[in-house]
């Protein structure tokens, strides 16, 4: 039975009765509590007594001992002398003593040296008087762990008397852990402190319950314009318009119900001591504070905020008012308007360059314009701000009185600032009121002056597009007259009648006031009125202007090219002319040479009312008209000369000129005669000539050394002279005179000087052939001028003379290979065949055929 119970339990109080000694024996070496024997009843009871409370003891002990031993906190037990009887192993982990190292050792171990004396005091005093001065149930101290460190910990103490001892037991706690993030709250809750002090924002605190404000920092003073006393105890709705309490008790309850953070800002405002109203925005957040639960609320100043968004929303509309703008006037008004009104710049311009880049000149300025300039030049010893800035492309801002402003000079304004208009000016802002031009401020009028150059770049193209129609339909305009006049042309049967038929068509279609065609005669220098149209007021000084450069018709007959005048007052070289130009009613011209290939006809001079009239376009439908017009005059000069029965036989000499035919004669002391002309159909003349009395070598040598010659080659030489052909690239008798109508007799140069005919219709211009050889030899006069009959052979004659200079075997060749097809192409006859059917040889043939080409073609040209 012992041997069952020890088994469940060895410390269970185990008693035996009896008297036996073997018994007792036996008992004792089975681990009883006790043997009593049967007569010591009150022994036993006792015993039993004293057994089952040791007992019960030692159990609730163990357990005491294993819930200590689980414990993370420290625990210790100490005597009345401050010595350690009792730790757990928690005192280990917390102060780092081995629990058999710490036992037996005073508790001032573990306490640093200046809490020592405190804690023997404190001992000793609760020992001997029992007097407790410290909260036994929770003490914050500090304890000094193992290594030396000290740790922050909470104590709590009992006492109990153990077997006639004393004993208290504490219980250390490690709260280092709970002193960092108490530490890190604290130092949190002082920058929050400090940030709610310092912060731009107006912050008031409320009571969720019942809306009374219970702090507030000083941007809230200032918001509200009320010392913080005084903004402590009002309620919230209190601080807001008084006819909209309601709605801000809801949304101060929404606040206070819904948690988190919250926002409002739909025209919301608080009112400030005088009562005015600021518009702001609210976010609220519900929070703990002293134990109770507030709100606290950043109310956010946005009337700045509210006054840029009405600003933008001004500039929206200026925008759009600027992409609507027709002109750029219109454009730069709008601008300076918005820039004066909506950004406070009351001394605002816009100034464009002008076309020669050299001023900017104000388009639109605001009323206050006392310290606007007027234009700003570019200087010549350095270009001023506004120039740098416009030609730089940056935006310059003057901020000092002391400094010089956009135009060079001093600063009127308080503050100025140029921004650049692209390649289109400059916006100058300033202001007199303004201590600083804001950054907003700053922002919006650059804003504003981006929309100003896209608006004046929108302008420009449509003024470009719009000048371009305008160009375009009157261009149609002029075509249209310009065909009706070729129509005419191409029915005119005389100069005089394309003269006039030009002119009258220019001056009634519209496009110009007048037109008129001049002439200069031969020897007198003046210009001669051959044909008007239109007013005629300008013509009666026409009649007597000098043909020096002194006037727009002058300067194009001597140069050979147009003449343009887009505002007459512009032209000092015109000056004689001028005056009479503007009392005639018109401002601009154009002279237009008459010319055909090298020919010049006259002048056809237009004039209008319009400035700048005639643009490259223009200049160039009225330049080709002049030509057409020189086209239709050589055409009806050269059908003259076919078709008249007599002419005109002008005998002119050259004694010296630089022309080739004149000059290379005189220097080889020989004789030139021209033999004839053709003409390329690239315009180049071929000329025949038959140098005497010099040999082909040093002809051909000088010929290849001389200016205006193309090519040259020699034909045949027999004896002391040489037929050779040059080809001509610079100006030619022969080209000048075709045009001309008149037709080149014979042709003579030698040594001293060059003697020749030309022959003309009757109602030819003598005066304009003999102008066009002295354009060619100045040193050119007439030494003759008859009138004869042009012989015209008939058809039989002119059978008759071929048939005369044949003989027999070169009109049979001729008239064989006629009738063979030998000149057809291709042949029908070969050489070989027709000599087969003449009987002779080939070689035979071809020189009987020859001889009589030769014949035919020499009875053709020489009549």
């Amino acid at each position: 039975m012992l041997a069952a119970v020890r088994e469940r339990d060895a410390s269970l109080p185990f008693f035996i009765v009896t008297d036996d000694e073997r018994t007792v024996e036996a008992a004792f070496s089975m681990e009883v509590t006790d043997c009593v024997g049967p007569d010591s009843r009150t022994i036993l009871s006792q015993k039993i007594e004293r057994a089952v409370t040791c007992y019960r003891n030692e159990r609730m002990l163990s357990r005491a001992e294993a819930v200590l031993e689980g414990l993370a906190d420290a625990v210790v037990t100490i005597d009345e002398s401050g010595d350690i009887r009792y730790v757990n192993e928690g005192f280990e982990r917390v102060l780092g003593y081995d629990p058999d190292e710490i036992i037996g050792t005073s508790l001032t171990r573990v306490i640093p040296d200046r809490l020592a004396p405190v804690h023997e005091e404190s001992l000793q005093r609760y020992v001997e008087t029992g007097e407790r001065r410290l909260d036994w149930e929770s003490v914050e101290t500090i304890a000094r762990h193992r290594d030396g460190h000290e740790i922050p910990v909470t104590l709590s103490f009992r006492s109990e008397a153990c077997n006639g001892d004393e004993l208290i037991t504490g219980a250390i706690r490690d709260i280092s852990e709970r002193r960092t993030v108490e530490t890190e709250l604290e130092a949190s809750r002082e920058r929050y402190r400090k940030l709610v002090a310092a912060s731009p924002e107006a912050i008031l605190v409320a009571d969720t319950e019942t809306g009374e404000i219970v702090d507030a920092n000083a941007a809230a003073e200032e918001l509200l314009d009320r010392p913080r006393n005084e903004i402590c105890g009002m309620y919230q709705w209190e601080i807001h318009p008084t006819e909209h309490h309601e709605r801000y008790r809801k949304i101060f309850d929404k606040h206070a119900n819904g948690g988190g953070i919250s926002r409002s800002s739909e025209h919301l405002s608080v009112v400030r001591s005088d009562g005015e109203q600021i518009p702001v925005e609210i976010s609220a957040n519900r929070t703990q504070l002293g134990g109770r639960e507030v709100i606290h609320g950043i109310f956010k100043d946005i009337s700045e905020r509210e006054a840029r968004e009405r600003t933008l929303e001004s500039l929206r509309s200026a925008t759009r008012e600027l992409m609507t703008a027709e002109t750029k006037t219109d454009i730069c008004e709008i601008a300076v308007e918005a820039a004066g009104e909506e950004l406070g710049l009351s001394l605002s311009g816009i100034y464009l360059v002008n076309d020669e880049r050299d001023v900017l000149r104000p388009v639109a300025v605001t009323e206050a314009t006392e310290g606007i300039p007027d234009e700003i030049p570019r200087s010549e010893d350095g270009n001023g701000p506004a120039w740098r800035a416009f030609e730089s492309g940056e935006v310059a801002v003057f901020e000092d009185r002391t400094e010089y402003g956009a135009d060079g000079r001093e600063l009127t304004a308080e503050q100025e600032m140029v921004i650049p208009l692209a390649e289109h000016g400059v916006f100058l802002l300033g202001s007199r009121s303004m201590a600083k031009l804001d950054e907003y401020v700053r922002d919006f009028a650059e804003i504003l002056a981006t929309n100003v150059q896209s608006a004046l770049d929108r302008a420009e193209r449509e003024e470009t597009l719009s000048a371009q129609r305008a160009e375009l339909v009157e261009l149609n305009r002029i075509n249209e007259v310009i065909r009706d006049v070729d129509r005419a042309l191409v029915q005119a049967t005389s100069r005089e009648e394309i003269e006039e038929t030009v002119v009258d068509r220019l001056a009634s279609a519209g496009p110009y006031e007048f037109a008129w065609v001049g002439e200069c005669e031969m020897g007198v220098e003046t210009i001669r009125t051959v044909a008007n149209g239109g007013d005629d007021m300008y013509l009666e000084s026409a009649e007597t202007t000098e043909t020096g450069c002194d006037c727009p018709v002058a300067e194009a007959r001597a140069t050979g090219r147009a003449v343009v005048v887009d505002e007459v007052t512009t032209r000092p070289e015109f000056e004689s002319w001028t005056a009479e130009s503007l009392d005639g009613g018109t401002h601009s011209m154009a002279a237009i040479p008459i010319r055909y290939d090298e020919t010049c006809y006259g002048i056809l001079a237009v004039h209008t009312d319009r400035i700048g009239a005639f643009d490259d376009r223009e200049r160039e439908v009225l330049v080709e008209l002049g030509e057409t017009m020189g086209m239709a005059i050589a055409a009806i000069e050269s059908r003259k000369a076919l078709v008249s029965d007599c002419v005109v036989e002008v005998e002119m000499e050259i004694e010296s000129a630089e022309h080739y035919f004149i000059r290379v004669p005189q220097e080889l002391d020989c004789t030139f005669t021209l033999l004839g002309t053709t003409m390329a159909p690239t315009g180049e003349i071929h000329c025949f000539i038959t140098a005497s009395g010099v040999s082909s070598d040093v002809v051909l040598e000088r010929t290849a050394r001389a200016t205006g010659i193309a090519n040259t080659r020699l034909i045949r030489e027999r004896n002391d002279e040489c037929v050779f052909e040059v080809t001509y690239e610079g100006p030619s008798f022969v080209k000048a005179l075709v045009d001309r109508g008149a037709a080149i007799g014979y042709v003579e140069a030698d040594e001293n000087r060059t003697r020749g005919t030309v022959e003309l219709p009757m109602d030819a211009s003598i005066r304009g052939v003999v102008e066009a050889v002295k354009n060619i030899a100045p040193g050119a006069c007439v030494v003759a001028q008859r009138e004869r009959e042009k012989p015209e052979k008939t058809a039989t004659e002119f059978r008759m003379q071929l048939s005369e200079s044949l003989t027999d075997r070169q009109r049979t060749a001729l008239e064989t290979a006629y009738l063979a097809g030998f000149f057809e192409w291709p042949r029908d006859s070969t050489g070989e065949e027709v000599a087969e059917l003449l009987d002779v040889s080939a070689p035979t043939f071809h020189q009987h055929l020859r001889h009589a080409q030769a014949k035919l073609l020499k009875t053709f040209f020489d009549q």
